[in-house]
């Protein structure tokens, strides 16, 4: 299979020159050798799962949030250089875009959909692991669907030895009903000659919650995206993302996070370490749609360069076509300062050691969320071990 893919568009272009507009997969010769998600290690009770579904019917339970959504857009104004256009025809928007679910759609990958009733709260997590070999080539989709009052964390755990290579694609679409909590955890440390690639998207209804925590480690190119329509009012969603790019690892992310609802509420965290001539590149858009007065949306980007030789792009966008609305971003982007290193030197630790100290710790808050013992303690023993 030949990959040509246009991915990770931003919903309003910028300046061409910047190169911050969209992303392409071009990869030829991908063998897929398997589709489908991995039975889970246990279900947990009250899970209800089933297998193969026809993608079009899986994905019907998007369809009168999207009906609703697109009748209450006509007629609105489009910001200058509009590109949500593109994705009109997806029950739910992804951060990658369409062209991932055309991709899947042609190579026959039908859905795998995970539901949980009414009222019915998980504590123990539904946990995929993903286990590839030298070779592999895997795609898989997922639908999470949280009835009203329902509460589910999942934890997916992509894996492979440490000089493999291969390739590996994931979509995940959620839908979150009313007063209904996600809690998701993507985990990602495969051979360091992937390509992998993770699409999501999600529609939160009123007072629903999705929490997402994502570490990406492995893989030489990754493409990450992320799209969460907050359509109900007081609708959230926290994302913490954590990442470590070194040697010529490539990563690319586009998250957007569209308010319609009153009051809604986005969180989005990313904290991230380069290295050698790794690269880079960072979209994040807070999209405040007519109607969501009293949203607020906040993100933040924390990056510290190791090395001069990477490369690190970022572009943070706010779209807003609503007057009371609170949109807010920031970065730290740069090396140890001298007095980070001063004071680490001043108690023995040189500043190879200091580095490393500092990349740890940004990993480490985040793998102490990961509710999976068996998964949190395998991250758990590679931070500690890591060379950079």
């Amino acid at each position: 299979m030949d990959l040509n893919l246009k991915v990770n568009v931003i919903p309003a272009l910028t300046y061409n020159k910047l190169q911050l507009n969209g992303s392409s997969i071009n990869e030829n010769g991908i063998d897929i050798t398997s589709v489908g998600t991995p039975d889970p290690e246990r279900l947990p009770q009250g899970v209800d799962i089933r297998t193969g579904v026809d993608t079009e019917e899986a994905e019907s339970i998007f369809a009168c949030y999207r009906e609703k959504m697109l009748k209450a857009d006509e007629g609105l104004p489009k910001p200058n250089g509009d590109q949500s256009y593109r994705n009109d025809n997806q029950s739910t928007r992804t951060g990658m875009g369409i062209e991932v679910d055309e991709l899947l759609d042609k190579a026959g990958v039908r859905s795998d959909v995970y539901y949980v009733a009414e009222d019915v709260k998980i504590d123990e997590p539904l946990v995929l692991h993903y286990e590839l070999s030298d070779g592999d080539g895997s795609l898989s989709r997922q639908i999470i669907h949280l009835k009203e009052n329902s509460e589910l964390t999942v934890v997916m755990f992509y894996e492979s030895d440490e000089e493999a290579a291969g390739f590996q694609g994931v979509s995940t679409k959620v839908l979150v009903e009313k007063n209904a909590k996600l809690k998701l955890f993507k985990i990602q440390k495969l051979g360091n000659k992937f390509l992998h690639f993770d699409d999501f998207g999600g529609v939160v209804d009123d007072n629903g919650k999705v929490e997402i925590v994502q570490i990406e480690l492995g893989a030489i190119k990754n493409w990450n995206g992320v799209h969460i329509t907050l359509f109900g009012k007081e609708a959230s969603f926290l994302d913490n993302t954590g990442y470590l790019c070194v040697g010529e690892q490539q990563y690319d992310m586009n998250y957007i996070a569209e308010h319609r609802g009153k009051k809604t509420v986005s969180d989005m965290y990313f904290r991230g370490v380069l290295e050698g001539s790794a690269q880079k590149v960072f979209r994040d858009t807070l999209d405040f749609k007519s109607g969501c007065s009293g949203a607020k949306g906040n993100e933040q980007e924390d990056t510290l360069l190791l090395t001069p030789e990477v490369v690190n792009r970022s572009m943070p966008i706010i779209l807003c076509q609503e007057e009371d609305v609170d949109g807010t971003h920031g970065a730290t982007i740069g090396q140890l300062s001298e007095d980070v290193l001063f004071y680490m030197n001043s108690r023995g630790i040189d500043d190879e050691e200091a580095k490393k100290l500092m990349v740890r710790a940004r990993l480490e808050s985040l793998v102490k969320m990961i509710p999976d013992g068996a998964t949190a303690g395998k991250m758990q023993y590679f931070v500690q071990n890591m060379n950079a």
